[in-house]
């Protein structure tokens, strides 16, 4: 087994050789899903991760690299965390120390969300969605360490039906097997995980956000108590038959094993030194979501002659039709609706497959250009895909943000969101005033063009990011993009040895400014970080 992780101690990629346990690549801007989160329960549920860039612990490696520990403390309760793989079957644990440190007793419990892909890396990459529809969730229950989830990868790879099992150190009390069932549609506009302020479905769902979430049963602490918990895990490489109560010997195989007891009490302290952490925009800049736009400002925007008017399920405006062959919609039907509103552009006029066009992919959720290709889909990608419709990623794509009061936002969800045939604008009214971006794609030359107007209020800064993926692996594979700038605008060079310079040795893509525009700075991933310090991501970024 092998787990690479973030500086933040987000996990990157969880892996049994050439198996993907996990379903999403976590990043070094934003962190990923999978995650274990400590609740404190009473009259409100106050919670907060453990792993990645919103947590508070501090992170090193220990031995020969066999375990990662992390310190930190939260509301009164001091913790430590710890991961171990088992060195003689594939299993990881999940070891979690915690010491109330306040003069008060507290309740508090655990809860591990690991998205789960059990398949080859390649079949994941291509499609997370349909990896996950492949995935039969099992709940069992042990009548001591409770119910814990078994997985099955039905979409047989090589033959073989990888598997695994996840449960509780202590006892399990709940689960949910879906990231839709944990987070639901309002994490689009930032909202928090709802499953972290509730109890869990108890219920499965198999669905497009494979994700195994086990919740410990509550620990009582008086103050100065400790008490030990964790979760564990088991991986096997083929499973022929359905997951069924036989599988339970798994979990006696498993918690036997030397690493399955806590470690915590051998290990030393972790120095706030040992995290190299950063936050970066995508982790500490608000999101903005645009007001609601009243009837009259719509009328403003998209004139009175609407067709095709479509309420909501509270009989809120969600969406209408107007002018030639444009398409109006109200952030109220983004919210409510499973599929999200997106659109793809592609520029020229012909009517057959073209190599020298582009394509991109935009989203309502403030994703101005993402997936941009040349000729087909799947090569000459300059900007990645968007991974996840439930917002798990934000730093996919192109994204903008804009200052205001003295501070970055970023431009997420609109008021409203209009789509025709080569275009796309978005409208955020906020508490400054009116920002409109809208992208086009060009007839000829072959061009994507993304405008940005301040409709009101004054004059502004925006910062726009490019997550690049000519390198390869959808932006995922280490190190920072090459680009350079000259007076016309910014190149940007496939790395050497890509398959893009292979095809196209002295290719790049260029971003120009438009008339009138001019940009005051242009750098890589160091201008996303507080410290201004680089972390090697594959980011151009544009101040203007």
């Amino acid at each position: 087994m092998r787990a690479e992780f973030n500086a933040s101690g987000s996990l990157c990629r969880l892996n049994c050789g050439a198996v993907s346990l996990s379903l999403f690549i976590g990043n070094e801007i934003e962190g990923g899903p999978a995650n274990l989160y400590l609740r404190r329960l009473g009259k409100s549920i106050e919670w907060t991760p453990l792993l990645g860039p919103h947590s508070r612990t501090c992170f090193a490696k220990v031995g020969s690299g066999d375990a990662l520990i992390g310190d930190g403390e939260w509301l009164g309760m001091r913790y430590r965390v710890a991961l171990h793989f088992a060195q003689q079957s594939p299993a990881w644990f999940w070891h979690v120390r915690l010491e109330n440190t306040s003069t008060d007793a507290q309740e508090v419990d655990l809860t591990y969300a690991q998205d789960l892909a059990l398949a080859p890396y390649g079949a994941v990459r291509m499609n997370e969605f349909y990896v996950s529809q492949y995935i039969d969730h099992t709940p069992l229950t042990d009548p001591k360490r409770g119910v814990m989830i078994a997985s099955r990868q039905n979409a047989a790879a090589d033959g073989r039906n990888p598997w695994s099992l996840i449960g509780s150190l202590r006892s399990g009390s709940s689960y949910a097997t879906d990231a839709l069932q944990f987070y639901r549609l309002s994490a689009r506009i930032g909202a928090a995980p709802v499953a972290l302020l509730r109890d869990l479905p108890g219920s499965r769902l198999q669905h497009e956000h494979s994700m195994v979430v086990v919740r410990d049963v509550p620990i009582h602490l008086e103050p100065r108590a400790t008490a030990e918990a964790g979760f564990f895990g088991c991986f096997v490489a083929d499973h022929p038959a359905a997951s069924s109560l036989s599988d339970l010997q798994h979990v006696s195989a498993t918690l036997t094993l030397p690493e399955a007891a806590p470690p915590m009490r051998n290990i030393g302290a972790v120095s706030a030194a040992s995290s190299i952490s950063a936050a970066s925009l995508f982790d500490s800049a608000p999101l903005m979501n645009g007001e609601e736009l009243d009837v009259p400002a719509l009328q403003e925007f998209f004139g009175s002659q609407w067709r095709h008017e479509e309420l909501t399920v509270r009989a809120e405006l969600g969406s209408f039709f107007c002018g030639t062959n444009r398409h109006v919609v109200l952030q109220a039907k983004e919210l409510e609706v499973l599929r999200p509103h997106g659109h793809l552009l592609r520029s020229g006029n012909h009517l057959t497959p073209d190599e020298a066009a582009l394509t991109s992919t935009v989203w309502m959720n403030g994703v101005f250009n993402s997936m941009l290709t040349q000729g087909h889909v799947s090569i000459n990608r300059m900007l990645s895909t968007t991974h996840s419709y439930l917002g798990l990623f934000r730093s996919h794509g192109q994204r903008v943000f804009v200052e205001v009061g003295g501070r970055w936002h970023l431009l997420h969800v609109p008021s409203v969101f209009e789509i025709s045939p080569t275009a796309c604008r978005w409208v955020y009214r906020h508490a400054k005033g009116v920002v409109e971006v809208r992208t086009a794609a060009l007839g000829s030359p072959h061009e994507l063009v993304l405008s940005i107007d301040v409709r009101s209020g004054g004059a502004t800064r925006f910062l726009i990011s490019h997550h690049c993926a000519l390198n390869g692996d959808d932006g995922n594979l280490p190190g920072a993009v090459s680009w350079r700038q000259d007076p016309e605008g910014i190149s940007l060079l496939p790395g050497s040895g890509s398959e893009v310079a292979h095809r196209f040795p002295d290719g790049s893509f260029q971003i120009l400014p438009q008339p009138g525009t001019r940009l005051s700075q242009v750098g890589g991933d160091e201008l996303l970080y507080a410290d201004g310090k680089p972390r090697q991501q594959p980011f151009v970024v544009i101040v203007t």
